[in-house]
């Protein structure tokens, strides 16, 4: 967290949530999984104009599965385009503050979020987080001088300027969201950007509305744990009676809880980016499937021991949020 984020929790925090510990839990994940050379991102904001046409704003939580962060960078580099990646607190736009009733400080950091992003002087940004979305377009409108548009549109103007190299004989079936305009337009672009593959043959799906914006552990909480579920697995059935082989989630919050089912059903569940980037000869692994399916909190660790040195992790810290994130199946 930078001085001035502090300076602003500090001086406008009014609930009794601990801000620093949630956000660093994200990074710790972050640097327990990537190596520091292996990182294309930025956490601190410029401190004077640094022009690229192009931020791709990735918002906080996709820290936790780092292999999207390198995808999509290597996808922009492909196309060679002028862009900064940034995120992390610094750049919180205010959701989570708005969401425990920290309203001015929300507004504070979404206000701040947007000043840092105009030091790049973009012509536009590629939103990559449904909650930064949805604060901006529904919460706290905040004037700014540049277009925003999700990575999915983006990566749907340029799909002419990219070339496959593989083949994917895959059925996939994509997970989306239907609750806004915008989610289905965003879940119409990353279809399209599948469709594209060659070999890919898509496998419709029908969404709930009662799924919001995205999966994370609030939905499932609001929602009913148990209701969550059975949709969920409503979906995967689905799928798997269209005949699918791949179950494509749209976001990262719904990449994180939908993984494990891999666990229990003859699919592949990945980030539909994962996918995408596969035929264009892109590959980074996903970590945190592969660790949630281990069920061995000591393994994870074990390999995670290069990170967590070479990053300045210690131990401790270490195996408590790996023992929580990872956990030995119940």
């Amino acid at each position: 967290m930078n001085s001035e984020m502090k300076v602003a929790v500090a001086s406008r925090k009014r609930s009794d949530f601990d801000y620093s510990g949630y956000f660093r839990e994200m990074r710790l994940i972050h640097d327990l999984t990537i190596l520091p050379g292996d990182r294309r991102w930025r956490a601190v904001p410029p401190t004077r104009p640094e022009p690229h046409k192009v931020v791709l704003y990735l918002g906080c939580n996709v820290l936790r599965t780092s292999h999207m962060v390198s995808t999509i960078s290597d996808i922009l580099d492909l196309l060679g385009v002028d862009y900064v990646a940034v995120g992390g607190p610094a750049y919180c736009c205010g959701i989570v503050h708005h969401r425990y009733g920290d309203t001015e400080l929300s507004q504070a950091m979404g206000a701040n979020a947007v000043r840092y992003l105009e030091r790049f002087e973009p012509e536009r940004v590629l939103m990559w987080c449904p909650s930064c979305i949805y604060f901006y377009d529904e919460v706290f409108q905040v004037p700014a001088s540049f277009q925003t548009q999700h990575v999915t549109e983006f990566l749907v103007e340029q799909l002419a300027k990219l070339r496959f190299v593989r083949e994917l004989p895959k059925r996939v079936a994509l997970h989306y969201h239907c609750n806004r305009p915008r989610r289905l337009q965003e879940a119409q672009a990353a279809e399209t950007l599948l469709a594209a593959v060659p070999g890919l043959k898509m496998v419709k799906l029908d969404s709930d509305m009662r799924l919001d914006r995205s999966c994370s552990e609030l939905l499932q909480q609001t929602l009913g744990l148990s209701a969550w579920q059975e949709i969920v697995e409503g979906q995967v059935s689905q799928a798997l009676e269209g005949g699918a082989d791949t179950f494509a989630t749209l976001y990262h919050g719904c990449q994180r809880l939908i993984c494990s089912y891999e666990e229990r059903y003859p699919l592949t569940f990945e980030h539909y980016l994962t996918v995408f980037a596969r035929a264009l000869g892109i590959e980074h692994e996903d970590k945190y499937k592969k660790y949630r399916l281990w069920r061995d909190p000591q393994r994870v660790l074990a390999e995670m021991a290069p990170c967590m040195q070479a990053n300045g992790v210690r131990e401790q810290e270490a195996q408590l949020v790996v023992r929580r994130t990872f956990p030995e199946k119940d």
